[in-house]
């Protein structure tokens, strides 16, 4: 083949590969408004469902450096939690004990509601009466967390993540997250347990106005992640190193030759 036209060739698949991707739709972003209120509406509707009913279930609200940092880690492609949720101020600037779950699937199939159920339906292994899970229930027991009253959630399109290949990457970090030690709530009459200037409404305890209107209200625009800076390599990366290395070596001694055997050789007829 002509080398016109292998590089014709190359550039006509890299189009059609470009359109194909182009063809997935695009995933919400952290600030997209109806994201939000699904990510607040499934957790607020199922912690209000628990059973047994719960006495102190409080109402969870959008904390946007939650979402940030969920979406930091979302971006890293990687089925494992992040490492820096118990490093003090990492992920938060204020809260300290942060939660976190994830759910990957394919991405025509992702949905909040999906996923976010997918956690719940863990239920079926846990005992309330014992404390005890006869599978993994710890993602179910985050989402009914009592005192888990923030939540920031985030999800990333991944060329493959889990063997799945473009994954939808979910992510939802919690404030205060779990202390396994405790059942996740008390049970007894809805709102029962909710501090003394709490409200009750469909079940769940409201903190007082004048915090809630705070908590609303705090966009943290100017945080970021401070582990997100932080560089670090991979097997991948290790491997395009010493990639780039062979190549910076093999180009000095490519130099090195042409100058020492070509550049002063007589040319004659």
């Amino acid at each position: 083949m002509r080398p016109w036209a292998a590089l014709g060739l190359a550039l006509a698949l890299g189009l059609a590969l470009r359109e194909a991707a182009g063809q997935l739709p695009a995933l919400p972003a952290i600030t997209d408004k109806e994201f939000i209120r699904e990510c607040l509406r499934i957790h607020n509707e199922l912690r209000a469902s628990v059973e047994p009913p719960a006495s102190d279930m409080r109402y969870m609200t959008w904390d946007a450096a939650l979402a940030k940092n969920a979406r930091a880690w979302a971006k890293r492609c990687l089925f494992r939690h992040n490492k820096y949720l118990r490093m003090k101020h990492q992920c938060h600037p204020n809260f300290t004990s942060i939660g976190e779950n994830i759910w990957v699937g394919s991405h025509p199939i992702f949905s909040v509601s999906t996923a976010v159920k997918a956690w719940y339906k863990e239920i079926r292994f846990y005992n309330y009466t014992k404390h005890t899970c006869s599978k993994v229930c710890g993602h179910y027991i985050q989402v009914v967390w009592n005192y888990s009253y923030k939540v920031g959630c985030a999800v990333a399109l991944c060329r493959e993540v889990a063997g799945i290949r473009n994954a939808a990457n979910f992510i939802c970090d919690y404030a205060p997250g779990v202390n396994y030690p405790r059942r996740p709530y008390s049970t007894g009459d809805s709102c029962n347990r909710c501090g003394n200037s709490d409200s009750c409404e469909k079940k769940l305890c409201i903190l007082p106005i004048n915090l809630l209107f705070i908590y609303l209200f705090t966009d943290y625009e100017r945080w970021h992640p401070p582990w997100d800076s932080i560089f670090e390599c991979d097997e991948a990366c290790i491997c395009l190193l010493a990639v780039r290395a062979s190549l910076m070596f093999l180009g000095f001694l490519a130099v090195y030759f042409i100058k020492k055997y070509f550049l002063n050789m007589d040319m004659s007829n």
